[in-house]
């Protein structure tokens, strides 16, 4: 069915290296910020629907010399038919089961946003990401929607019994005539650490 490749459980935890740019028009400004997340999986709990779900407090590092600081707290659900994240009280739909290449879902089904169609990539295909090699991943892609004025792409990467091991987010406004880039954010995760607490 595919349930390995969202398999947390409490004490679980991730580790992403973050790249992120802002392009603001406005202020004709460039930001690229670099830091780590840490995912954790906190403790079980059932939640407004009495589902099984499991808290995540989301931790942020800015550099090797500072501390980690509690930034929020999601949590996700996984259900015989899908898996879910609940981010900033948005529930969004990660992946859908069982996982079969082509497979296409909204990932916005369960809250008020417009339809975001995801699609499944070579599930349980091997691939290397960071200093990691996984025997088994699958990639989850969004439709992009690249024209003269905006471009979104959206794309995460699981690994069985690991979870997401990769994430690249793109979602730019552009000058029609010259193709620059005015406004949005682009940023990828990667995979640098996991395991147990």
């Amino acid at each position: 069915m595919g349930y390995s490749y969202f398999p947390y459980e409490p004490g679980d935890y991730l580790i992403y290296d973050v790249d992120s740019t802002y392009y603001d028009d406005f202020y004709d400004t460039v930001f690229n910020l670099k830091f780590k997340i840490k995912e954790y999986y906190e403790s079980y709990f059932y939640d407004s629907q009495g589902r099984l779900s499991i808290r995540i407090e989301r931790w942020y590092k800015w550099n090797d010399t500072t501390d980690w600081f509690l930034r929020d707290v999601w949590y996700s659900t996984l259900t015989p038919s899908l898996a879910d994240r609940t981010e900033e009280n948005v529930r969004l739909t990660k992946l859908v089961f069982p996982v079969r290449n082509h497979t296409e879902w909204d990932g916005n089904a369960f809250n008020i946003y417009d339809r975001e169609y995801y699609e499944y990539e070579d599930p349980d295909e091997s691939m290397s990401i960071g200093t990691f090699t996984f025997d088994s991943t699958v990639i989850v892609a969004h439709a992009p929607t690249p024209n003269l004025v905006e471009s979104v792409n959206k794309t995460e990467i699981y690994a069985r019994n690991v979870g997401l091991v990769y994430k690249y987010f793109l979602d730019i406004s552009k000058d029609i005539f010259t193709g620059d880039t005015l406004n949005g954010t682009q940023y990828t995760w990667t995979l640098i650490e996991y395991g147990e607490e």
